[in-house]
């Protein structure tokens, strides 16, 4: 039997149709980018022509028809290289050939590569005419290529005024009428083409008129600056806190510091120009993580754009440029430190959160940083440079509720200890401790607060004996220890010392009253809070608690106990320690005590 499918050998057939619906769909974000296909053939096309007359003039002219009765037109026209019959054959009608794929190794002044660039203008219109005469042979004669969206395409030789070069035309497809009106392709034109140097114009407007940002003058001169700054609020919306020059192999631009805080996870849209030919103005990847709070504005000579041409390929190339830029803005930020220090201040100021999210990880930006990071301290918000200056050695407490604690009694002591409970912070402290062992940070037991205090002399422990054996037994049954000392600020009656088990312990406790079902019983199995890593610390500074000594001595037993339990609930909300079951009634009952006047 013969089988029911061709055994010879075939080609590949394309559905033309449905490749420009992937394209639309998957490759090009907007049919927008019709007009930077356009205008990026004409360029390369005038490039070519240059090589082979170098002293020709190039440019650029675009037409927009728009009829009371009909859908409008654009017509691209450039004097480039022209083609002829064979190349509007092998480039126009085989998708995916391109007259400068060969040529890139030695040529880099054209923008595209790929050869489907002019599959885009089927996103936008259901016929391309190209009317094309080329500039090798000077007895060429024009040649008109139509090409219709179902595949099918035909050349006749025409009668042109075109002496050398190529003119495209495009009428709008039912639908995207609002793509080929005037003002929308004027402005599509500017916003793809307006700085190339080549001059291009829609009818008398001049579409590129205007200088690159990257080459403003210097941006350590002010007037430099502040051009760069008003660009960016002009054509970013953007009012950045400073401008960054960047450099990099075949690549300038500038970064622009954001004046808000993005999330170091969050994608980067960056505005890349290939050879001055905008690509895209959401690239990301061009810059390290690290440097997540800039957005930049670069252009590219000889990076590899990718087939949608809105970024460029991840190669070797781009991984040195990456390195490059970011040695650009660390060397920009030191210089910052030396010259402008007011400037990085509130660059770290807006930015901290994020820098120290990165640097936890990155060396290299925890050391650039470090000293600009500004924390909170017992003795009020400074950077970690100015806490250097005037400290030397860094204690810090790794919890919110620790630094709560301690803050005051450290502050009235003249001791700054930092607060190490904000995301990353204590684990960036550690980390700088091993970079710069000079630097002495460690971190804080809250215990070492209450060794700090000095001992009682024999005679004020003897009249405060009677208080210390009340508030003992008062507090015995929730596991607390009672010590008394004197510290400052006298305004303060106790604290309540606890170290991290303790915390463990009674949070455990807190869970076990609120969890009931198949892990309570697991909760159930797991140890109570201890005595010892609890401790109520009196202040006999306090006139409160020379007045309860004083009553204990008199035997005044039930008013101190209730204002020993009042005491130490107070510590316990005051240090956000978890309130358990038991200290909830505790609460319960010493304020209706007070309110029956009992005892």
């Amino acid at each position: 039997m013969r089988p029911s499918y061709p055994t010879t050998p075939g080609t590949f057939q394309v559905d033309l149709r449905g490749l420009v619906d992937l394209l639309s769909r998957h490759l090009y974000r907007s049919p927008d980018v019709y007009v930077r296909e356009l205008l990026q053939n004409a360029v390369d096309a005038i490039a070519a022509r240059r090589r082979l007359e170098p002293g020709v003039a190039g440019a650029v002219e675009i037409e927009v028809v728009e009829p009371a009765d009909g859908p409008p037109t654009v017509v691209v026209t450039d004097n480039g290289i022209g083609l002829t019959g064979t190349e509007l054959v092998e480039l126009l009608a085989t998708i995916g050939r391109s007259s400068k794929r060969g040529e890139l190794a030695q040529h880099r002044d054209f923008i595209g590569q790929f050869g489907i660039g002019l599959l885009a203008c089927f996103l936008v219109a259901d016929e391309i005419t190209v009317v094309t005469r080329s500039a090798r042979d000077p007895d060429a004669q024009a040649l008109c290529w139509q090409g219709r969206a179902d595949g099918t395409y035909d050349i006749t030789p025409v009668d042109s005024d075109l002496t050398a070069g190529t003119r495209v035309h495009l009428r709008a497809r039912t639908g995207f009428e609002h793509h080929l009106t005037r003002d929308h392709v004027l402005a599509l034109a500017r916003r793809y083409g307006g700085l190339l140097t080549l001059p291009i114009r829609l009818g008398s407007v001049q579409v590129n008129n205007e200088p690159p940002p990257w080459d403003f003058p210097a941006l350590t001169m002010e007037h430099g600056r502040e051009s760069a700054l008003a660009y960016a609020s002009r054509v970013l919306d953007l009012d950045p806190l400073d401008a960054i020059p960047l450099h990099a192999d075949g690549v300038r631009g500038l970064a622009f510091v954001l004046p808000y805080e993005p999330s170091p996870a969050a994608r980067q849209d960056h505005r890349v120009y290939l050879r001055r030919m905008l690509l895209s103005e959401s690239a990301d990847r061009l810059l390290p993580d690290w440097a997540f709070f800039v957005r930049c504005v670069i252009d590219a000579d000889d990076l590899s754009p990718n087939a949608a041409r809105d970024g460029f390929i991840e190669d070797e190339r781009l991984a040195r440029v990456r390195e490059q830029l970011g040695r650009g803005i660390r060397d920009h930020l030191k210089d910052l430190a030396r010259l402008w220090p007011a400037r990085l201040a509130g660059i770290v100021a807006t930015h901290d959160a994020g820098i120290s999210a990165l640097a936890v990880h990155d060396d290299e930006c925890l050391l650039l940083f470090a000293d600009w990071l500004p924390v909170d301290t017992s003795l009020g918000r400074m950077t970690l440079g100015e806490h250097a200056r005037r400290f030397g050695e860094l204690r810090f407490v790794r919890r919110f509720d620790d630094f709560r604690q301690v803050a005051p009694i450290a502050a009235a002591q003249g001791r700054c200890v930092v607060n190490g409970g904000h995301v990353n912070l204590s684990t960036l402290l550690e980390r700088l401790a091993v970079l710069r062992p000079e630097r002495r940070i460690s971190e804080l037991d809250p215990t070492e607060i209450v060794d700090s205090f000095a001992d009682l002399t024999a005679e004020e422990r003897s009249e405060v004996a009677d208080l210390v054996r009340l508030a003992e037994t008062a507090l015995r049954s929730h596991d607390v220890g009672v010590q008394v000392r004197a510290f400052a600020p006298s305004q303060m009656h106790a604290t309540l010392v606890t170290n991290e088990d303790s915390r463990f312990r009674r949070q455990l406790d807190r869970t076990r009253s609120v969890v009931d079902g198949p892990w309570s019983g697991v909760l159930a199995a797991l140890p109570t809070a201890s005595a010892a890593n609890s401790q109520l610390c009196l202040n006999v500074a306090n006139a409160a608690v020379r007045e309860l000594a004083r009553q204990a001595r008199q035997g005044s037993i039930m008013r101190v106990r209730r204002a020993i339990e009042l005491l130490y609930v107070q510590a316990l909300l005051l240090g956000h320690h978890p309130l358990r079951d038991r200290e909830l009634g505790l609460l319960d009952d010493v304020v209706l005590g007070f309110v029956e006047d009992r005892g």
